[in-house]
């Protein structure tokens, strides 16, 4: 069997061989001008073979004397290569041939225009022939390309291409100072805006964007101080004012915050963003049925009122259309699981009639769709117009109750509130476990309210995440976490709601890596029943010792899991492993770093892990 692999290899190595040379001669076989050396063959033939990605290829084809013989023989291989063709009009333009040039990168943008080095080299062939027009009109999507594939290099040089083009116009620095934000460069964001204001004079533009980056460094002053300018200039900026008013809570000034969010309400009633604002606002100040008026809102303005169950088959028979390039629409086979088991659920226990079951039965079809991939990380836009009822009711809010809270208290009150608060507050780092956190009917309330609500729309990998502008933010969860700061007064009460969700876990999957939150103070609790729970000790949250760096940004103590493990190892941190139990909290200073532990849960929708958290305060405090 060995003998025939290697004869079947042998073959195909020949076969190979056989191509290149081809590509190597002329009509007839004659040896042409461009013939290349035994080198470029070889290195064709590691191309064609798959040795050699396309950037690869190119970046060493490039590096040989004879270039242009090697990219011409490749793009007779391979004529639908837009990098080869891009190369070739590279090498054609360093020789100062700007006609052909100018003809093998307009191939190449034919080919792969969103591709941002291709769109990159069809700008400099327009721009070096005098096409300042043509070249204008390309830039836009082309960075689009490069902001999309996160290619900090080709949008920084798009930048400088539209600003030789156009050098009284603003926007091409604007675009920079943006890129080095999104690249993480935040110091050299906010030079570049600075810069920006110095030379131009304020402008909303630039004020905004760099307001975002001081908040996103945790200088909330510095965020409030430029957001405040942005609405001096423009009064009635409903972003500027939401931002404003969001800074001015975190710095405790609720008088600021409230004539800011308010402002922004009366402009723009209806905005998802100014409602949820507003409605944490409206939370701090103990207007709490006010506060799920305006979160219930929120969550319209995103996904539209929750359907009734008397109009379900009429809303099932409305058309929608779906953009597959809309994120939201992409679908992926955890949470199409999900939603089969929790209509399933739904349907079982009354809550919605037999209309749904056409529903359920497309949904199953989509799981065997060729397109859908396996992979838990992996996601696909299916086709809207073959699963006319996936797209009618995909993240749409289905079934979306807010339950009145149960009578009485919602926290257990035999507690003993005062001592966990000191073992808080004593702890070094501060961190904390409770058990029986919530009373017997508010532990069963929230199990209902996770179980039936249909807003579960956050793919992450394996997970699903519902928040708070989704919907998870209805008077029973509002009023846990009012109860929170009254009963944990040292801790939690001075400190601002900023957000909370809901996770949910299957079985077969993992949960979150290692990460901080942008607060003051997590709060972490779970609510599926222990018998769900295949390793008892395990399944809970691991927490480490160190926190967050002060001079690390969101995106790199939320994301960058490689390097907040070296980060820990090179200071020696410890890790403190607490255990899942049904109805325990874990309360602990959010910059610690932490992570869900290993667990095994029952297969099936009831005994899906769930954990629901709530931030309270800044991470500057």
């Amino acid at each position: 069997m060995m003998l025939a692999l290697r004869r079947l290899l042998g073959k195909l190595q020949n076969r190979l061989e056989r191509r290149v040379a081809t590509l190597s001669a002329g009509p007839g076989g004659a040896t042409s001008s461009t013939e290349v050396s035994p080198a470029g063959r070889s290195l064709l033939l590691d191309w064609i073979a798959g040795d050699l990605d396309d950037r690869a290829f190119v970046d060493r084809a490039c590096a040989l004397e004879e270039a242009t013989a090697v990219l011409e023989k490749a793009s007779i291989a391979r004529p639908a290569n837009a990098l080869v063709w891009t190369a070739r009009a590279e090498a054609c333009f360093g020789d100062g041939n700007l006609p052909v040039a100018l003809e093998f990168a307009e191939r190449a943008y034919t080919l792969g225009r969103i591709q941002p080095a291709v769109g990159l080299v069809w700008v400099r062939m327009l721009a070096a022939s005098g096409r300042r027009d043509d070249a204008l009109r390309v830039i836009p999507a082309s960075l689009e390309s490069a902001r999309h594939m996160q290619d900090l290099a080709t949008r920084l040089e798009l930048c400088r291409q539209w600003q030789a083009l156009e050098p009284e116009s603003i926007e091409p620095e604007i675009e920079s100072a943006r890129a080095f934000a999104a690249a993480g460069d935040l110091d050299a964001a906010i030079a570049a805006f600075e810069r920006l204001l110095v030379s131009h004079g304020p402008r909303t533009g630039v004020l905004l964007p760099l307001a975002a980056i001081y908040q996103d460094l945790v200088r909330i002053g510095d965020a409030q101080r430029v957001y405040l300018q942005a609405v001096e200039l423009e009064p009635d900026n409903v972003d500027a004012l939401c931002m404003a008013g969001h800074c001015a809570r975190d710095l405790r000034d609720t008088a600021l915050a409230d004539r800011c969010l308010s402002r922004a309400f009366e402009l723009d009633p209806d905005s998802a963003f100014t409602q949820y604002n507003l409605g944490l606002l409206r939370f701090d100040q103990g207007r709490i049925e006010e506060a799920g008026q305006l979160l219930q809102g929120a969550r319209a303005a995103n996904r539209g009122q929750a359907w009734l169950e008397d109009e379900l088959a009429a809303r099932l028979a409305q058309p929608v259309e779906r953009d597959i390039a809309d994120p939201d629409w992409a679908n992926a086979r955890s949470k199409l699981v999900h939603d089969i088991e929790q209509l399933a659920y739904l349907r079982t226990h009354g809550r919605l009639g037999a209309a749904i079951d056409p529903v359920i039965a497309e949904y199953k079809a989509a799981l065997d769709d060729r397109l859908l991939p396996e992979d838990v990380s992996s996601m696909v836009a299916l086709n809207p117009l073959r699963y006319p009822l996936l797209a009618r009711t995909y993240k749409f809010p289905i079934h979306a109750p807010d339950p009145a809270p149960p009578v009485g208290p919602l926290l257990n009150p035999d507690l003993a509130w005062g001592r966990i608060e000191e073992n808080y507050l004593d702890a070094k780092p501060n961190l904390v476990f409770i058990d029986d956190l919530l009373s017997p009917e508010a532990l069963a309330a929230i199990r209902g309210y996770c179980l039936e609500s249909t807003i579960w729309n956050e793919l992450k990998g394996g997970y699903l995440g519902a928040y708070m502008p989704d919907g998870f933010s209805g008077r029973l969860l509002l009023g846990i976490a009012a109860e929170l700061r009254t009963r944990m007064p040292r801790v939690i009460r001075d400190h601002p709601l900023q957000t909370m969700w809901g996770y949910k876990y299957d079985a077969r999957y993992a949960g979150i890596g290692v990460h901080a939150d942008v607060a003051a103070v997590n709060v972490n609790f779970w609510i599926t029943p222990d018998e769900a729970n295949l390793e008892p000790g395990t399944g809970g949250l691991v927490v480490y010792t160190h926190d967050a760096p002060r001079n690390w940004d969101f995106r790199r103590f939320n994301r960058d899991s490689e390097e907040i493990y070296r980060y820990l190892e090179s200071a020696s941190s410890e890790k403190v492993t607490i255990p899942y139990r049904a109805n325990r909290a874990v309360i602990f200073d959010s910059d610690l770093f932490h992570e869900t532990d290993s667990f095994r849960f029952q297969p099936g929708y009831e005994q899906r892990r769930v954990n629901v958290t709530m931030l309270y305060g800044t991470r500057a405090e």
